[in-house]
């Protein structure tokens, strides 16, 4: 019995805690404090309460001095179970969101009632790519309904939005979660075209005598 008279400490995962510890899984060289807070939007200092305590129990780890960086502590002999929990426990849209915002392969993501658009460089980061592969599937295999994916590669994706007005449109009106949108076109002005000259208001009430 004597094992039993000091319980060990267990860790407990809160949803800020599940958040921190998915986010962290798609950046394979750590992710900054202040990223991490806006990856899963939550207060700075909520963060560091939830770090500390994932730390403290060897699921997160800190490495940098200058500026400090979170990662998953591969060592741990439950990281791969512990990260699953943070990926399939949550709603499917929240941890499809927390994903597409931290993970350095997604150049643009943003969701409206369709689902989820991310356009995706996978030649940037290509650990990252894998994870990004890896989580969405997992949730895609366990979690229904799985929000819909529209995947478009990262220099297709800035075309087919500058040619496509239905889908720079959604965009537009879909809710941004990572990147910027890329800026329309602008119409090509025909060579030898006439220019207009606009007075303004002032000028043509002066001109006109009134």
């Amino acid at each position: 019995m004597s094992g039993l008279s000091q319980p060990s400490r267990r860790p407990t995962l809160s949803p800020i805690g599940l958040d921190i510890i998915l986010a962290a899984s798609q950046v394979p060289h750590g992710i900054r404090l202040s990223d991490l807070a806006a990856v899963i939007g939550s207060l700075v200092s909520s963060v560091q309460t939830g770090l500390r305590v994932l730390t403290a129990h060897g699921i997160i780890r800190r490495f940098g001095a200058a500026v400090p960086r979170y990662g998953i502590t591969e060592a741990h002999p439950a990281w791969e179970q512990i990260v699953n929990v943070a990926a399939v426990l949550p709603e499917p849209a929240h941890a499809t969101a927390i994903i597409v915002r931290a993970n350095p392969s997604v150049a643009f993501a943003a969701v409206d009632a369709h689902g989820f658009v991310i356009a995706v460089d996978e030649g940037m980061d290509v650990e990252a790519y894998q994870l990004l592969d890896r989580y969405l599937d997992l949730i895609r295999s366990t979690r229904h309904p799985m929000p819909a994916i529209l995947r478009i590669p990262g220099l297709e994706f800035g075309r087919q939005v500058a040619v496509d007005l239905g889908l720079r449109q959604r965009m537009v009106s879909a809710v941004p979660l990572n990147g910027h949108l890329p800026r329309a076109p602008r119409a090509p002005v025909a060579r030898g075209a006439p220019r207009v000259a606009i007075r303004s208001t002032t000028q043509q009430r002066s001109g006109s005598g009134v």
